[in-house]
């Protein structure tokens, strides 16, 4: 165990002029989203705006319960001082007494680290890296990056809100040719209080820290060896290389699980992490912005899934390549008066697939999407437009707005941002262009939400009129099973069409219309299952049962786009009732009837119709 002992308290005192005491957590307002969603977001915003270039910045976000001896050392060597206000000595004791002390940690890598200096009072002329004293010491300060998508002092909230005890633990090494060393500091805000002496009220503010005290009464952070000591025996991630693994470190102390149990936490993780930080998790995304991104639950990793295989987010990856690869299909959003061209935006319609994570009362995964992805050019959601949805259940659509990067456009629609960066006021910006520029596209993006719900007849492969494309997915309410046998229990299986279990004779042998299951994987493609109902006649004359598969489009498709295509092909047929499955497309009834499971291979992105015919011998 180390001997380092680090006891100095620094309480601050009101200065002569006033503060803003412990009313800070409430000045920067309440986010749209519930605390637990803020801390990810604004600490991951801020993680995406320290990143230093070429490379995309490491991020570890993990939960865990301090070991006996951790959480041993934070009791007697880290914490040993506390504050003299009731209200926060009781707050941190509580924490500090839990059997089980649970800490929640979002580190960063390849970032610049906490610089610049530490004291508010003592800035050396020209300096311009000031993060420490924005993230530890300043209130809603927001980072100078041009672009960014965060600032401190919402973020900083977040984070004491989640905390039991109002406690964060901050390590961090600043990254090479920063020349400053390790950093170390814990600090707290709780109430204001007072204190008499000599005959005076003493005010102070409710903020607290812990560090090095100097000679003139305040605390600063512990530096070099000792600050690596503290953040090795509190089990903070390693940091020996400034060239590698510069970063910052959080903890926040006692973390409020709200309720939650611990494998729920781990799956709220990952889901506001992939909800809000997709287009920096795609495959495609350039190397210098991606994130490489890791989760754990008390030592063991998480598996975070690709965007692009985590519904509904497919489709917003699908539309989000298409803007970055200035796809045809991609929309101009334009103001005409005064003419600006303001942004890009794309559409994708789908199945609806199962979510991934099972639904609960805090998740910010919709059940159906019916909305549009708000960003700016630094790509990091700002907020999801609701829109409105399909006219079938089984389907849904995406769509993605990114705002053009021209200064006066991205201006606009950066300060009409509120602190919590998670939408779009116009009405918070003066009258002029720029409010004109955020309230058109609005309205624009508006529009094209409508008109993409409000579906009509899709025309089919030949040209003619056919099924919309929302009839034709039936009642996709879509099971996205990856790799599921068709042989095991395929779906729910329909009530009898006589509602007795007996199948009664037709006057001719049928085949009823296919209905949807369920999607699938097949080797790495999607495929589609549906069920259907042979009855024979009083002869048991149907021989064989014949299926076709078309695709259903928006549009015509032209001979090279449907040569382009991978076709749907009928991959087998089981029947259900004996249990025999056979591949293609014709299936030898020898006069029986019953339940067929039926796979087919599909296009991506497109809707297929599949007709069922029961046939005599020799008859085509």
């Amino acid at each position: 165990m180390t001997e380092i002992r680090v006891t100095d308290l620094y309480s601050e005192p009101y200065g002569s002029t006033g503060n803003l005491g412990d009313n800070f957590l409430r000045l920067l307002g309440a986010p749209s989203i519930d605390n637990f969603q803020t801390v990810i977001r604004e600490s991951v915003q801020n993680i995406a705006d320290a990143a230093l270039p070429g490379k995309g910045p490491g991020i570890l976000v993990r939960l865990r319960a301090l070991t006996k001896s951790q959480h041993e050392f934070l009791k007697q060597s880290v914490l040993a001082q506390v504050p003299e206000c009731e209200a926060s000595r009781i707050d941190i004791a509580r924490s500090l007494s839990r059997n089980v002390l649970n800490v929640l940690e979002i580190c960063d890598f390849n970032t610049t680290g906490l610089t610049g200096p530490t004291r508010a009072d003592r800035i050396p002329i020209g300096t311009k890296a000031t993060q420490f004293l924005d993230f530890l010491r300043n209130i809603g300060t927001a980072p100078e990056i041009e672009g960014g998508g965060g600032t401190y002092g919402f973020g900083k909230a977040a984070l004491y809100r989640s905390s039991c005890c109002s406690t964060i633990l901050v390590d961090t090494l600043p990254h090479e040719g920063a020349g400053e060393e390790r950093r170390f500091m814990v600090s707290h805000v709780g109430e204001s209080y007072s204190k008499p002496s000599s005959g005076m009220e003493h005010k102070f503010t409710g903020r607290h820290w812990w560090g090095v005290r100097h000679e003139d009464g305040v605390v600063e952070p512990v530096t070099g060896v000792d600050a690596e000591s503290i953040a090795s025996a509190l089990g903070m991630p390693e940091r020996e290389d400034a060239r590698k693994q510069s970063g910052t470190s959080i903890m926040i102390l006692d973390m409020d699980l709200q309720d939650s149990c611990v494998d729920d936490v781990g799956n709220r993780i990952c889901e506001a992490l992939l909800w809000n930080f997709w287009p920096r998790l795609m495959n495609d995304t350039p190397e210098e912005s991606r994130f490489n991104l890791r989760v754990e639950i008390n030592g063991v990793e998480i598996n975070v899934p690709e965007p692009e295989r985590f519904p509904p987010l497919e489709l917003y990856c699908k539309a989000m390549r298409a803007i970055r690869n200035r796809s045809d299909s991609v929309k101009s959003i334009e103001c005409l008066r005064p003419r600006k061209f303001l942004g890009s935006l794309a559409i994708e319609k789908g199945f609806r697939a199962k979510r991934v994570y099972p639904s609960h009362e805090d998740s910010v995964i919709p059940e159906t999407s019916f909305h549009i992805a708000l960003m700016r050019p630094v790509q990091l959601v700002v907020k999801y437009l609701q829109s409105h949805a399909l006219p079938s259940d089984g389907m849904e659509w995406a769509g993605v707005f990114v705002a053009d990067d021209e200064p006066e456009v991205e201006s606009a629609f950066a300060e009409s941002e509120p602190p919590a960066h998670d939408d779009w006021a116009p009405q918070s910006l003066p009258k002029g262009s720029r409010r004109t520029y955020v309230n058109v596209a609005l309205r624009r993006l508006r529009e094209h939400g409508l008109k993409v719900a409000s579906i009509g007849g899709v025309p089919g492969p030949s040209g003619h009129s056919g099924p919309s494309l929302a009839e034709a997915a039936g009642a996709m309410g879509a099971v996205l099973d990856r790799g599921s046998p068709i042989v095991g229990g395929p779906g729910p299986r329909p009530p009898s069409s006589s509602g007795t279990g007996r199948r009664r004779k037709s006057k001719r042998a049928t085949a009823s219309t296919p209905k949807f299951v369920r999607l699938c994987e097949v080797d790495g493609r999607k495929a589609a299952e549906f069920a259907l109902e042979v009855k024979q006649d009083a002869e048991n004359s149907g021989e064989f049962l014949n299926l076709r598969a078309a695709i259903v489009a928006d549009k015509p498709l032209s001979t090279r786009e449907m040569e382009a295509l991978h076709q749907p092909s009928i991959e087998s047929i089981y029947y259900e009732d004996q249990g025999v499955k056979v591949e293609g497309d014709r299936f030898n009834l020898k006069g029986r009837g019953g339940r067929f499971i039926v796979r087919v291979m599909i296009p991506e992105d497109y809707a297929i119709q599949l007709n069922a015919e029961v046939i005599k011998e020799g008859r085509e």
